[in-house]
C-alpha cells in the first residue's frame, strides 16, 4: 500500500502552544503562532497547507479543550473542523502532556474524538516530547492503570516520541510518517469518515456561535482551487482502475442513501397529514398508517458467506486482511485451529464483540461419557485417531494426564459454570485484546492444556465495527472443512452451510490442485450448497502466493527474465508470483468444470503480501478484489431491499389517492372473480404439473435407493482396506453412538444416513434445480410461475366512469401482489430446503433403532456383530424408509403452496375490502407520489454499471 499522496493531519491536545509548535515542526516553517494569545482573541480552528518531501500535507489546528468553550461551540468548532479537514482526516495526533493529565483530560479526550466519529481512536497517535519519557516510562512500568497509559492503550499502543519541538529536525518527521503510515495500512488506507452532526446543515447548534474567523497563515482559495484541480487529476479515469472504482462506489452509496432517506422522510411526513384527517374512516387510516409503519422495519436478514478450509491453509489470516485487522482471528501459527465455527458480522457502534455459545451441560455430559469409554478400551482395540482425539478434548479442559472419572471431572466448577451460562461475552475497544480473550474457545495449543474452553463451544460470533471493511449485510462463517465429532456442532454445520449464499473453498497454492481436502469439501458438500442451500457462487481462493522459490520455479517452468519482462532483480520474485498466480488460475478452473461441473471464481491471495507490500502491490494480493466481491453482494441486495420499499411506498401513496366517489362495488365483484379464476389457474394447470414431475422423480429415486440399500450400508460399515480391524472397531462404535456419522481427527468422514440419502437425492437433483433453481431463471420453476399471477390485469378504461381513479386502485394491489411474490420467493426458498434435507432426516429416523442395538453389542466378536445388526435393521426398513421420505417431500410440497394460497387470498382480500371501503376519507398525495417515483427512478440511476 503506497502512502496517499495527500495526508491530512488534525492536532488535539490541552496546550495550544504546543500543538502549534508540533504542526510547525511538521511543516519545516512558522506556519502557526506560537505566542500567547490576548484573552479576547477568537478561538478558532487554524488550517495550513505545505509540501512536505512528496507529499502535500494539510494539518488542522482546532483550540477543542479550551475550558471556556459551551457545548454549542464545541460542536460547531467540530463542524468547523470536520469541514477543514474534507473529505476526512488521515491522523488525529494528540498532542500531550504526561505529567499533567488527569482521568478527566481522558475522558474529555475520549468524548471529543467520539464526536468526530466513534472510529476516531482508531485514527490517533499520541504524541509526546522528550521532557516526558520519565513519567512515559513509569507509566508502563509502575502505573499502567493511570490516565495517560490508559489513553495510550485506547489509542492501540500508538505512542511516538519527540526529541524537542523548539526547531526543526526532519528526521523526527520521517519517523512520525512512518507511524502514521503504519496505522494507515491497519485501517486500510482510508481517511476517517466523520459524523454529520446538526451543526453541519445549520440548526439550532449555530445559535450564539460567531462567524469562525481564520487566523495563523492558511493558504487562499488560489490554493483550495489548486488542491480541487489535484484530486481531480488523480481520479481520472486514467489513473488506477481500482481507484476509480472505489470512488464511483463511495459516491453510489452516499447517492443511494440520501435518495432512501429522502423516501422516508416523505412517508413521514404523510404518516403526520394522516394524524389531522376525520376519524370517520379510522379503519382506513390505521390500516394505511400500519402499512406505513411496516415499511420502516429493517430487514433481519443476512447474505452468509461460508469459508471452508483445513488447518494451516491461511484462512484465518485471509479473513484478518479482508476485515483490514492483523490479529482479529487466532491464527494456525502457534496453535492448532479447532472445528469451532466462528461468524464475523459488522453490528457494532465502536468496540469489538464476541459471544461464545456453549452446547448444553447434558449434551457435554453425553459426549464426556463416550470419551472417557473411547479411552478405556483394551490396547488392542484402541483407534488412535479416536484415542487422540478424546484425549485433547478432556486435557484441554481439565489439565494434562487427567485421569480421573466421569464423577470426578463434571465436578470441575469451571467447567460446570461456563456449561450452565449457555452463553458468555467480551467486548473490548481493540481487534488485538479481544482476540487474546477468545483463543481458549477456538484454538489448542499444548502449552495452555486446562485452560482451553473450544470442546464445550458450539459456535463464536464476533462484531466488529460498522463502516470497517465488511458491508454491513455480509455475516462471514468461517467454517471447518468438514462437520464435527461432536453432534451438536456436526448439526449447526451442516444447517449453516445450508443458509450460505456463497462458498469459498480456501487452499494453499501450492497444494491447490494436488491435495484431496478442498476438493472433498466441494464433492461431499455440492448438494447441500445447492439443492439442499441457496448457494449462488463458489469460489476457490489459493492463499500464500508469496511462497515461491524463484529459481526453482523458474527452472521447473522453463522461464527466462525476457519471457517474464523482468527489468530489474527486485521485479523478478513478482512477476514469477503473478506467472503461477495465472496458471493456478486456469488449472483450478479447468479442473472444477471438468470433473465437478461448475465454474468458480478463483482469486489467488497474499495476506502476508498484503500487509507488508515488499514484493507485491496491494492489488496484485487480490484482498481489495475479494473486499470489492463482498460489496458487490452486499450492493445487490441493498438495492433489491430498496426496490421492494419503493414499490410498497408508491402503492401506499395510490391506496391514499384514490377517490371516494366511484363505482367501487363493480370493481370488487371483478376482482373478486379474478383472484379466484387466476389461483385455479395457477394451482391446477401451472402448480399441479410440478406436483406430478416431482412425484415421478421421487418414485424412481425410492427405487433405486431401496435397491442399494443393504449394499451401501455394507460398504460404509466394512472395514476398510489396509486395516486389521482392531482400531475400526472403535470407528464403529463411535458412528453408531453418533447415529450414523464419524468424523476422525485427520477429516475422514463415515456418514451412513447421508450415503443411504444420496441415492435418492441423486434422482432429484436435476428436477429440483428446475423447479426451485437458487438464482437463474430455468423457465420451469415454481416461482416463475408465480410471478405471472396477477389480478390487476382488468380493464378499466371500459365501463367504468373514472379509469385513472380506478388505475389507483390497480396500481396499489400491484405492489401488494409485488410483496406477496417477495415473501412466497422467501418461503419456497426456506421450504425447498426443508424438503431435500428430509431425505436424510428420513433415513436417520428409521436407522436410529438399528444403531442403538448395533451400540449394545459388547465383548468378543461385537464389531462383526454391530455390522450384521447395521445390515440386517437396513434390509428390513428399506422399502418402508425411502417411501416416507417421499411423502414427507411431497406433503410439504402441498403445504407450501397451501400456504401460498392463504398469504395470496387472504391479503388481496384484505386490501381490497379496504381500497374499495365506502368511506369519506380524502386526502391528496399526487406531489407526494410524483416524488416518490422520482426517488425511485433516482436510486436506479444511482447503481453504478459493473463495466
Amino acid at each position: 500500500m503506497s502512502p496517499p499522496p495527500n495526508l491530512r493531519i488534525v492536532l488535539l491536545g490541552k496546550n495550544e502552544l504546543d500543538n502549534a509548535r508540533v504542526g510547525n515542526l511538521i511543516l519545516g516553517r512558522d506556519a502557526f503562532q506560537t505566542e500567547a494569545l490576548e484573552a479576547s482573541e477568537e478561538q478558532v480552528s487554524e488550517r495550513v497547507r505545505g509540501q512536505v518531501g512528496d507529499r502535500l500535507v494539510t494539518i488542522v489546528n482546532p483550540d477543542l479543550f479550551h475550558p471556556g468553550l459551551l457545548p454549542h461551540e464545541l460542536s460547531a468548532q467540530i463542524t468547523e473542523c470536520v469541514d477543514l479537514s474534507a473529505p476526512g482526516p488521515h491522523v488525529f495526533i494528540l498532542v500531550l502532556q504526561p505529567e499533567n493529565f488527569s482521568e478527566e483530560d481522558r475522558n474529555k479526550v475520549k468524548s471529543i474524538l467520539g464526536m468526530f466519529s466513534y472510529e476516531a481512536i482508531n485514527y490517533t497517535i499520541v504524541l509526546t516530547t522528550v521532557r516526558s519519557a520519565r513519567h512515559v516510562s513509569e507509566s508502563f512500568t509502575v502505573k499502567r492503570e493511570d490516565s495517560f497509559a490508559l489513553i495510550i492503550n485506547e489509542c492501540g499502543m500508538r505512542h511516538h516520541m519527540f526529541d524537542t519541538i523548539d526547531r526543526f529536525d526532519q528526521n523526527q518527521v520521517v519517523k512520525l510518517f512512518e507511524r502514521v503510515d503504519s496505522m494507515m495500512k491497519r485501517n486500510g488506507g482510508r481517511y476517517l469518515t466523520c459524523k454529520k452532526t446538526e451543526t453541519m446543515t445549520g440548526t439550532s447548534l449555530h445559535l450564539g456561535v460567531k462567524p469562525l474567523q481564520k487566523r495563523g497563515r492558511e493558504e487562499d482559495l488560489a490554493e483550495d482551487e489548486e488542491m480541487q484541480k489535484k484530486r481531480r487529476e488523480a481520479l481520472r479515469p486514467s489513473q488506477d482502475p481500482t481507484v476509480t472504482h472505489q470512488l464511483r462506489n463511495s459516491v453510489w452509496k452516499e447517492s443511494k442513501e440520501s435518495v432512501r432517506e429522502h423516501a422516508q422522510g416523505v412517508m413521514v411526513q404523510v404518516q403526520n397529514k394522516l394524524d389531522h384527517c376525520d376519524r370517520s374512516s379510522a379503519t382506513l387510516i390505521d390500516y394505511i398508517r400500519t402499512s406505513i409503519q411496516d415499511l420502516q422495519k429493517k430487514p433481519t436478514q443476512k447474505i452468509i458467506i461460508g469459508v471452508f478450509g483445513q488447518t494451516g491453509c491461511g484462512k484465518s489470516s485471509l479473513l484478518n486482511a479482508i476485515l483490514g485487522e492483523y490479529e482479529l482471528l487466532p491464527t494456525a501459527t502457534l496453535g492448532a485451529c479447532t472445528s469451532v465455527i466462528i461468524q464475523v458480522e459488522a453490528k457494532t457502534e465502536s468496540n469489538y464483540r464476541a459471544t461464545i455459545d456453549f452446547i448444553s451441560k447434558e449434551e457435554w455430559h453425553k459426549e464426556l461419557k463416550c470419551l472417557l469409554h473411547d479411552l478405556a478400551e483394551p490396547e488392542d482395540k484402541r483407534n488412535k485417531d479416536i484415542c487422540k482425539m478424546a484425549e485433547d478434548k478432556i486435557e484441554a479442559l481439565y489439565g494434562p494426564e487427567s485421569r480421573k472419572s466421569f464423577k470426578e471431572l463434571i465436578s470441575d466448577h469451571k467447567i460446570a459454570d461456563l456449561l450452565s451460562l449457555g452463553t458468555k461475552s467480551f467486548s473490548h475497544p481493540q481487534a488485538l485484546a479481544l482476540s487474546e480473550e477468545i483463543k481458549p474457545y477456538v484454538w489448542h495449543h499444548e502449552d495452555d492444556l486446562g485452560n482451553l474452553y473450544w470442546p464445550i463451544v458450539k459456535a463464536v460470533k464476533i462484531e466488529v465495527p460498522k463502516q470497517k471493511e465488511l458491508p454491513e449485510n455480509i455475516v462471514l462463517v468461517d467454517l471447518p472443512g468438514t462437520g464435527d465429532y461432536n453432534q451438536t456442532r456436526d448439526e449447526m454445520w451442516k444447517q449453516m452451510l445450508r443458509e450460505c449464499t456463497a462458498v469459498w473453498i480456501v487452499s494453499d497454492i501450492n497444494r491447490a490442485l494436488s491435495e484431496k481436502a478442498p476438493w472433498e469439501i466441494l464433492d461431499r458438500n455440492m448438494t447441500y450448497m445447492m439443492q439442499g442451500g441457496e448457494c449462488t457462487s463458489i469460489a476457490f481462493i489459493c492463499t500464500k502466493t508469496d511462497n515461491l522459490e524463484v529459481q526453482s520455479y523458474m527452472s521447473s517452468q522453463k522461464l527466462t527474465d525476457e519471457k517474464l519482462q523482468v527489468t530489474n532483480n527486485s521485479d523478478r520474485k513478482r512477476k514469477c508470483i503473478l506467472h503461477r498466480n495465472g496458471k493456478a488460475k486456469d488449472q483450478v478452473k479447468k479442473k472444477a468444470n471438468k470433473e465437478y461441473g461448475v465454474k468458480p471464481l478463483v482469486f489467488t491471495v497474499s495476506s502476508h503480501e498484503f500487509w507488508s507490500e515488499k514484493k507485491l502491490e496491494q492489488k496484485d494480493t487480490e484482498i481489495p478484489a475479494l473486499r470489492e466481491a463482498l460489496k458487490t453482494f452486499n450492493d445487490s441486495y441493498t438495492n433489491k431491499v430498496a426496490k421492494q420499499y419503493f414499490s410498497s411506498a408508491i402503492g401506499i401513496l395510490h391506496l391514499i389517492q384514490a377517490p371516494t366517489n366511484i363505482d367501487r362495488s363493480k370493481l370488487h365483484s371483478e376482482l373478486t372473480k379474478k383472484l379466484e379464476d387466476e389461483w385455479k389457474n395457477l394451482r391446477q394447470n401451472r402448480l399441479r404439473p410440478f406436483y406430478n414431475q416431482l412425484e415421478k422423480s421421487l418414485s424412481v429415486g425410492v427405487q433405486k435407493a431401496a435397491k442399494k440399500c443393504v449394499e451401501i450400508t455394507s460398504e460404509q460399515v466394512k472395514v476398510p482396506p489396509g486395516k486389521d480391524g482392531r482400531g475400526y472397531h472403535q470407528t464403529l462404535s463411535a458412528l453408531c453412538r453418533n447415529k450414523g456419522y464419524f468424523r476422525s481427527r485427520d477429516g475422514e468422514t463415515r456418514d451412513l444416513n447421508r450415503a443411504l440419502a444420496v441415492v435418492m437425492q441423486n434422482s432429484i437433483n436435476k428436477k429440483f434445480n428446475n423447479l426451485f433453481p437458487n438464482e437463474v431463471r430455468t423457465g420451469q420453476s415454481v416461482q416463475e410461475k408465480i410471478n405471472e399471477f396477477s389480478i390487476c390485469s382488468i380493464n378499466v378504461s371500459e365501463g367504468y366512469s373514472k379509469p385513472e381513479a380506478m388505475t389507483h386502485i390497480l396500481n396499489f394491489l400491484k405492489a401488494k401482489e409485488a410483496k406477496l411474490k417477495e415473501k412466497a420467493h422467501e418461503d419456497i426458498l426456506k421450504t425447498k430446503k426443508d424438503m431435500y434435507a428430509s431425505i436424510e432426516d428420513t433415513v436417520k429416523e428409521e436407522m436410529i433403532a438399528g444403531y442403538t442395538e448395533a451400540e449394545k453389542q459388547t465383548g468378543p466378536g461385537s464389531m462383526e456383530e454391530k455390522i450384521k445388526v447395521l445390515k440386517k435393521h437396513a434390509e428390513s426398513v428399506k422399502c418402508t424408509m425411502f417411501n416416507k421420505a417421499k411423502s414427507k417431500i411431497l406433503n410439504v410440497f402441498n403445504q407450501l403452496m397451501n400456504q401460498i394460497e392463504f398469504d395470496f387470498k387472504t391479503t388481496l382480500q384484505e386490501a381490497m375490502a379496504h381500497a374499495l371501503s365506502e368511506s369519506t376519507f380524502s386526502m391528496d398525495v399526487s406531489s407526494e407520489i410524483e416524488k416518490m417515483e422520482e426517488l425511485s427512478a433516482q436510486h436506479e440511476d444511482s447503481i453504478p454499471s459493473t463495466e
